[in-house]
């Protein structure tokens, strides 16, 4: 499970696999959003459409940051029985 994380440099290393692959321009932000669309998917966190206009903002953004919230959906969900069992 990620983090908490303390600083930058503690969620870039959930997210080398980002920068290890993916140079080419726009590919990074289709990586990073498509971790935060998963994640949202695989514990049940419902999104409305102004949802997904943030989370493309946030994928064009460091893709540390946007792990940051990958981390707080999958720590928030943890042991409560949510994971993957309906909208939040």
């Amino acid at each position: 499970m990620p983090g908490p994380y303390e600083t930058e440099g503690d969620a870039s290393a959930d997210v080398r696999d980002i920068y290890a692959a993916y140079h080419k321009r726009g590919v990074m932000a289709a990586k990073t959003l498509d971790r935060l669309t998963t994640v949202c998917a695989e514990h049940g966190v419902k999104l409305g459409e102004f949802d997904r206009d943030v989370l493309r903002w946030l994928a064009r953004q460091k893709p540390e940051r946007a792990q940051v919230i990958v981390g707080l959906v999958e720590r928030a969900t943890a042991g409560n029985g949510r994971s993957g069992t309906g909208p939040v």
